[in-house]
Order: structure tokens, then C-alpha cells, then sequence
């Protein structure tokens, strides 16, 4: 990829957020306060290792999205936080055309309450499942906890997610369409992520952000051994609009069209009965402010086009 069509993202260290560091602290506002984005390196924490179960549960994942099509729809379900999604069901990156990724959904209530049970394939890896999404809540949870030192909210940031209280939480497993051919649907499309954190981890290319300032997207460069952690709308909110939730999307790549690509995230989300005010100064609970979004995500793009939900209330020029 060529430099000047990638975007530069502070990398921040997980163990110094932990002790609490005053200068990767510092680093952190303004990640938060500029970008929305920034890169975790978690190698020095000793605590834990969390990427290690994320990297294993990706491998199985990986082997479980080539089983037959009829297969993995048995896991279809009325729902956007749980069991599988095949490609084709949302509006794309491409106008007119449906998006290009087929992923599986596992909430974080559902191991909480004991129902975490998963389909052939990965139920006898249901222990990495568990530690790969407890550990990404644990990260998240701190980064906030890091949030509210620097802030001082009323409120603080990580009391919006309590423990056993419910909420649409959830880690997601994706697999992207090979481009070489269009028709299935292309992508992802442009979006703000709706929750309040989101630790992604992908070794491929295909992420961008948007730059209001330059009115452009730039690439995000895959960094091994590292997530990429971006703010969402209810983290905004909450914040009083002093973090930003940065518009992204994921778009084919030239030259690795014939490859699938594959990531994982873990949707840090607000307890359902968490409210807050929207930047249309309008309250709403989290679980309603999920659900705006998700049936805006779900309208064709005509639809989507009437208002700035889908984009987080960013015009999009480029």
C-alpha cells in the first residue's frame, strides 16, 4: 500500500494503560479525542495473554466457515448478536449492491447465563471461546477505567457496564467474500460501530477510516501482535462529545481479491437500560439506540441516505 493512503494511529502499550501511566495516558485522550482509533499492544501484559486464545479461536473459526452452506445456516437467527450471518443480508460498500461478509455471533449474556453453546466444530473449544471473550471484556473495561481517570465523568464510563446486568455485548468471528467476483456483495459498509468499544484484530488488509478533515478515506494497516481499538456511539455519548466514533468501513483490496479475509471483534456495549443523549440531544436506552442502528444497517442504501445514523452523524463527502 502506498503511505500516503494510510492512516497514522497512535500504538499504546496495555500494560502502561494498566499502571496507569501518565504519558500513555496522554496518548490515549488524544487517540480517543482525535481518531477514534489507535492500535493496542498487549505482548508486555503479564496479567494475561489475551491474544493468544483470540488467535486460536480464530483458527477454528476459520476451519468452521467452510462447512457447507446448509450447515451453518441451522445457526441463522432472528438476531444481530447471536448465531450465524450469511453474506448478503446488509447494504454493502458499494452502492446498490449487498455487503461481501458472512460472520458468527457469540453474546457475552449467553456465557454468563450458561447458554453458550456452539455449533459442531468449535463446542469442544468452548473453553478459548470463553477466555477470548472475557479477556477482551476485560481489556475494554480497563481502557474505559483509563477513560474516566482522564475525564472525571458524574458517572464513571465503566459503570455503564456492570457485571451480570444485560446487554448486547457480544464477540464476532468474520469471514470477507473473495472479490474476484462481486455478485455475493462486496464489503462492509460505511458505519460509526454503535457500541462503546470495539477490540478488533485482523492481519489483512481492508480496514479504512474517514478523515473529516481531509474529506478521505486512508487505510489501516495490519499490525501483527496488535488490536485496533476504536470508540463507538454510546462511548460518544456518554462522554458528553468528548470522544469521537470514527467512521470506517472495509473495502476490497487490489491484488487479494482471490483471498478470503477474515477478522475478529469484540462489541464492547452499555447494560440495555443505560441511557444517555444522542448528538441529536434525544434520550434513549441502549438496547433502543442498538436497535435504531441495526434497522438502518439493515435498509438499502436510498434509505440509508435520509439521515446520519448509519454514520454516526458524520456527512460523508469522498
Amino acid at each position: 500500500m502506498e503511505k500516503s493512503n494510510t492512516a497514522y494511529l497512535q500504538t499504546l502499550d496495555l500494560a502502561k494503560l494498566a499502571s496507569k501511566d501518565a504519558g500513555e495516558l496522554a496518548k490515549l485522550l488524544d487517540a480517543c479525542q482525535n481518531q477514534g482509533f489507535f492500535y493496542l499492544n498487549p505482548s508486555s501484559y503479564e496479567v494475561s495473554r489475551p491474544l493468544e486464545d483470540r488467535l486460536k479461536a480464530l483458527s477454528f473459526t476459520k476451519e468452521w466457515f467452510d462447512r457447507p452452506m446448509g450447515e451453518k445456516m441451522k445457526l441463522r437467527q432472528d438476531s444481530v448478536t447471536k448465531g450465524y450471518k450469511p453474506i448478503g443480508t446488509l447494504s454493502g460498500v458499494v452502492k446498490n449492491k449487498k455487503d461481501g461478509f458472512e460472520n458468527i455471533k457469540m453474546p457475552r449474556d449467553d456465557f454468563i447465563n450458561g447458554n453458550n453453546t456452539l455449533p459442531d466444530g468449535l463446542n469442544t473449544h468452548l473453553d478459548i471461546f470463553q477466555r477470548d471473550l472475557e479477556l477482551s471484556h476485560a481489556v475494554t473495561i480497563l481502557i474505559l477505567s483509563c477513560l474516566s481517570d482522564l475525564l472525571k465523568p458524574v458517572r464513571p464510563f465503566e459503570d455503564y457496564h456492570r457485571g451480570a446486568m444485560a446487554s448486547q455485548s457480544t464477540m464476532m468471528y468474520f469471514r470477507y467474500a473473495k472479490q474476484h467476483d462481486e455478485t455475493a456483495g462486496v464489503g462492509h459498509n460505511m458505519h460509526t460501530d454503535l457500541g462503546t468499544l470495539t477490540l478488533l484484530y485482523c492481519e489483512q488488509w481492508g480496514l479504512q477510516v474517514y478523515s473529516q478533515t481531509n474529506d478521505s478515506w486512508a487505510y489501516v494497516e495490519p499490525k501483527l501482535g496488535h488490536y485496533v481499538v476504536n470508540v463507538g456511539d454510546a462511548l460518544r455519548f456518554i462522554s458528553g462529545n468528548k470522544l469521537l466514533s470514527a467512521l470506517h468501513r472495509v473495502v476490497p483490496v487490489p491484488g487479494h481479491e482471490t483471498e478470503y479475509r477474515y477478522s475478529t471483534a469484540y462489541f464492547l456495549r452499555p447494560e440495555n437500560e443505560a441511557r444517555f443523549q444522542t448528538s441529536e440531544n434525544t434520550s434513549v436506552s441502549a438496547l433502543d439506540w442498538h436497535d435504531r442502528k441495526y434497522d438502518i444497517f439493515k435498509a438499502d442504501h436510498a434509505e440509508q441516505e435520509k439521515n446520519t445514523i448509519l454514520t454516526g452523524g458524520i456527512g460523508v463527502k469522498a
